[in-house]
C-alpha cells in the first residue's frame, strides 16, 4: 500500500529517562506495510542503525503522490539484512493526513 514511498522519521519523546533526545530527521523508505498487525518495515537510508532508539516515540511522515501522512509509534526492532538497514515500526493510532502539506516537500 505504501511500499516504496519516502519517509521522514522524527523522535517525539524519550521513553527512558536516561536516553538522549535526537532532533534529527532520519530518511527512510517504506519496505512493507503490515496492515493487520499495524507494523511498517522501513529501510533506513543512513549507515548507523544505532542512531534510532528503541526507547523513544517517533513521528513517521510518509510522502505519497497525493498527500503527506503522519503516524506515531515506536521502533521495536532494528537490524541489518540483505536489503539494508531495517526498522520495524509499530503504529500507535493509525494514519493522519497532514493538512496543507505539499507531499513533495520534506519535513524537517
Amino acid at each position: 500500500m505504501y511500499e516504496g514511498n519516502s519517509v521522514d522519521l522524527q523522535m517525539k519523546k524519550m521513553i527512558s529517562t536516561q536516553g538522549i533526545f535526537d532532533d534529527e530527521s532520519h530518511r527512510c523508505q517504506v519496505f512493507k506495510y503490515d496492515m493487520e498487525e499495524d507494523y511498517i518495515y522501513l529501510l533506513l537510508k543512513e549507515e548507523d542503525l544505532r542512531k534510532i532508539s528503541l526507547d523513544a516515540e517517533y513521528e513517521c511522515y510518509i510522502s505519497t503522490r497525493s498527500e503527506l501522512l503522519s503516524c506515531s509509534g515506536t521502533v521495536v526492532e532494528r537490524y541489518q539484512c540483505e536489503k539494508g538497514n531495517m526498522l520495524k515500526f509499530k503504529i500507535k493510532d493509525g494514519f493522519y493526513s497532514v493538512e496543507g502539506a505539499n507531499p513533495s516537500v520534506k519535513r524537517k
